[in-house]
């Protein structure tokens, strides 16, 4: 059956068409989760004869592999194995279980439940020598932070996981720490160091041998290359990744790349039936695994698509959706997002005052979690409103913010010019110092093999004397 299905799915591949394309990933996913649900009953069958230790890590697993398909499933199978601990008088267990049950609350959008169980985790692990656990609750509590785009909050846990990795030298942990941090350098714009951290993680991850996390790590880099218009380099590190996600059966993570892959065509290859054909894959990914967060920002993106093509009561309907999720489960930069495409979908709409409105949501979003990307692009837009509604005074006042950026960005630009032109003529006078360091060292080379020669012959003259006085003093005797 496998096979019949490779075949199909080449097929398709040719046809190259949405309306087959989605049969054939629902095919895909379908043997996917044939081989889990495999694995679950499996795991369900002997449960029954396992106690102690061993019975609550098999409930773990089992909601580890719930998680990718039934979050509720997972946290019904976590309380089962709570429950068991507290019976069993497994204590040390409780901090466990409750890192699964904050994951999976994390993936379904239920960021304070998350918070609960992952803060619960930590004061239960802290009090045990079980660091790699800890490590990891760190690491998922600064998770829900930045998705909540409380980036201060998420760092203070990164930090932390970073320095109980170093002093337990557990390498893993150290990568996933480096990992998450980088992430939040993407978020907020500092894309130098987040591929400096990146790079950091996957030495690490090349060190343990872990392909999967390599994987993630080779797409989140694509993502800093395609910031830095390096479109062709970033698409290729997507395909290689997804490639990996599809082997090792990872569907978050292939709700991401295709998400991204998406975004690739129809923002720098203007290809909008391949965009929208990654972005539904990435939709119907996200929606059957329940993943509230991805499902709104590729709702977003989705609409963005239909907006272009100018059927805006198809892209309004996108962007509410995507909102609506956002602010359910807190996920700020989903917030930020949803007001600034529906702000340009009004304004392209000529509903300038209400296109306004859309958009002062998205600054205050995004001045309150310094997601500084929307500053200039809000300005922008709201600037060509006011013009359009002949409001002259609110157009002078965005002007005017306008020109603040815009000579701060000139006066930049003149002390970045002239830190060139300083290094260009120190690096000129470094290159006469080489030269006259050159020549001096030249002549100085040219003197001691003159030194040199002289000192061969004095010690030959010598040499030619001394046998001649011997040989005098011989003939004498």
């Amino acid at each position: 059956m496998r096979k019949r299905t490779v075949i199909f799915i080449k097929k398709v591949a040719k046809l190259n068409t949405k309306l087959l394309l989605l049969p054939a990933f629902f095919i895909v996913f379908q043997l996917y989760a044939e081989a889990d649900m495999k694995k679950i009953d499996s795991l369900n069958r002997i449960i029954s004869n396992q106690t102690g230790r061993e019975r609550i890590e098999t409930l773990i697993y089992l909601s580890e592999l719930y998680r990718d398909i039934s979050p509720g499933k997972s946290l019904e199978t976590d309380t089962l194995a709570i429950n068991y601990a507290e019976k069993a008088g497994l204590k040390n267990m409780k901090g466990v279980i409750l890192v699964s049950m904050g994951k999976t609350a994390s993936l379904s959008g239920d960021y304070p439940l998350a918070l609960k169980y992952l803060n619960e985790a930590v004061r239960a692990l802290e009090q045990t020598e079980n660091y790699t656990e800890l490590c990891r609750a760190y690491i998922n509590t600064g998770l829900v932070y930045k998705n909540l785009a409380d980036y201060q909050n998420a760092i203070v846990y990164y930090d932390k996981a970073s320095e109980l990795a170093r002093k337990a030298n557990l390498k893993d942990q150290l990568a996933s720490s480096v990992t998450n941090r980088a992430t939040i350098y993407f978020s907020t714009g500092d894309y130098n160091k987040a591929a400096e951290n990146y790079r950091q993680a996957m030495q690490l991850y090349q060190e343990l041998n872990d392909s999967l996390r390599y994987a993630v790590l080779t797409m989140n880099l694509g993502l800093v290359y395609w910031q830095w218009n390096k479109s062709d380099l970033a698409l290729e590190m997507m395909m290689e990744a997804m490639q990996v996600f599809e082997m090792k059966k990872q569907y978050v993570e292939l709700g991401k790349v295709y998400n991204n892959i998406g975004k690739i065509y129809y923002q720098d290859f203007k290809d909008t039936t391949k965009a929208l054909e990654y972005y539904e894959r990435s939709l119907a990914m996200r929606e059957l695994i329940g993943n509230q967060l991805g499902m709104s920002v590729v709702l977003a993106n989705i609409g963005n698509i239909y907006r272009d093509k100018l059927d805006l009561s198809k892209a309004f309907n996108y962007f509410k959706r995507s909102l609506s999720i956002s602010k359910t489960i807190g996920y700020k930069e989903g917030e930020a997002l949803a007001y600034y495409y529906l702000g340009m979908a009004n304004k392209q709409n000529k509903n300038f005052q209400l296109s306004n409105i859309y958009l002062d949501s998205c600054l205050a979003i995004a001045r309150q979690h310094n997601l500084r990307m929307y500053n200039d692009l809000v300005n922008e837009a709201k600037m060509t409103n006011y013009f359009s509604l002949q409001d002259y005074d609110s157009f002078l006042t965005e002007y005017k913010v306008f020109s603040a950026g815009y000579d701060s960005t000139r006066k930049a630009l003149a002390a970045s010019e002239f830190k060139e032109s300083n290094s260009a003529k120190r690096l000129s006078e470094l290159d006469q110092e080489i030269n006259n360091l050159k020549d001096s060292l030249h002549s100085r080379s040219n003197a001691l093999l003159g030194f040199q020669l002289i000192s061969a012959l004095l010690a030959g003259a010598l040499i030619v004397l001394i046998f001649f006085l011997l040989r005098a003093k011989k003939k004498t005797s």
